[in-house]
């Protein structure tokens, strides 16, 4: 068996045993040597990490013994430092980087403990469990959307927030501020969405700030209750099938609100971005800036970024099912609507060449 080489040690105020409870009630640092510290690339991306050391203080060891509460328990089915191997396994939460040190919370290590390895925590057992639960299954086939209704009752924007960065792909203020919008207006129309448009929303652009609307008010392209309006404004309206609905447009001041929250932030997208300055550090730090500029636009006041006004618009009829036929040209299924006939036969418009309008981020063109 290869011996183990230590990648950096612990250090913080605790040289002898004492509470596990209060060592991990205090930050501690862990330095990395140089010859390891290759190995942080992108680390700031994992929030939480196990750490593995070796209790280089703690000797011997028995099968059995007490645990801190009195219950005695085999040593493979406690935490106990009085291990065979003396190794220990500590999930903790990444708080900050500094070159080549981690500042962590909630390690139960003593000072100078050898730290043996580094992994980001891996907690996809515990989602999946969570995820399968049979009882919160079978809510969530009854009612698709209740954590989401739920969340939207709350107010927690950042719960939204995290599950729309699934839709969108990544955190940004764009994203936030349709979560923001989103979740005012379905507050205040004390409403929900079950698909099948009666509620509908009005997006005038085709950004980041939609895939935030979309998730939280449950309107998308795909079950016809997202209206897209080629505006480049960051707004929405929703509203019900009556026409009486409320509009959310961004302030003209609500860049110059989130340059002044987050000063930092475009100090380094003026080196990263503009200036291409991708030093490694640099990027580390702009990357780390985004995600706080990003969740850190959910806690500015609402009023600081939107104006609310009560709206009536015409609501299109709902949208006709369209019966599908065959064209003669490729062989493919499409919908009747999307043909020409000619012939007694129906071709796409892709087998004539027939020009349709495309959405990209341009937006509608042809």
């Amino acid at each position: 068996m290869n011996n183990f080489n230590p990648i950096g040690k612990v250090i913080n105020g605790f040289d002898n045993a004492t509470s596990f409870h209060e060592i991990k009630s205090k930050p501690s640092v862990i330095e990395i040597y140089d010859e390891y510290a290759g190995g942080l690339f992108k680390i700031e991306h994992c929030g939480y990490l196990d750490i593995v050391f070796y209790f280089h203080k703690s000797e011997g060891y028995s099968f059995q013994g007490p645990t801190h509460s009195g219950e005695v328990r085999g040593v493979f089915a406690s935490r106990s430092p009085h291990r065979p191997n003396g190794i220990g396994v500590t999930t903790v939460k990444l708080l900050e980087r500094k070159a080549n040190t981690l500042i962590v919370e909630g390690l139960d290590a003593l000072n100078e403990t050898p730290v043996l390895d580094i992994k980001c925590t891996d907690t996809s057992l515990f989602a999946m469990e969570s995820e399968t639960s049979a009882v919160h299954t079978a809510m969530l086939l009854s009612v698709p959307r209740i954590d989401i209704r739920n969340n939207i009752v709350a107010g927690n924007t950042k719960a939204l927030m995290i599950k729309a960065g699934q839709l969108h792909g990544h955190f940004c203020p764009g994203l936030a501020m349709g979560v923001m919008a989103a979740t005012y207006a379905m507050q205040e129309m004390k409403t929900d969405s079950d698909g099948m448009e009666d509620l509908l929303a009005i997006t005038e652009t085709n950004n980041c700030f939609s895939d935030g609307v979309q998730f939280v008010t449950g309107c998308s392209f795909g079950n016809n209750a997202l209206i897209f309006k080629d505006l480049g404004k960051t707004a929405f309206t929703l509203t019900r099938r009556d026409g009486k609905g409320i509009r959310i447009c961004s302030r003209h001041e609500s860049q110059e609100a989130l340059r002044k929250a987050f000063p930092d932030f475009y100090t380094l997208y003026r080196q990263v971005v503009d200036e291409k300055n991708h030093d490694p550090e640099l990027m580390i730090a702009y990357k780390k800036a985004s995600l706080e500029r990003a969740f850190g636009t959910l806690s500015i006041p609402f009023n600081e970024l939107f104006a609310v006004s009560e709206v009536n618009v015409t609501i299109p009829a709902y949208a006709p099912v369209h019966e599908s036929v065959i064209c003669a040209g490729c062989g493919e299924s499409v919908m009747q609507s999307r043909t020409v006939f000619i012939q007694n036969q129906y071709y796409c418009y892709s087998c004539k060449n027939i020009t349709t309008g495309t959405l990209t981020g341009q937006g509608i063109h042809t």
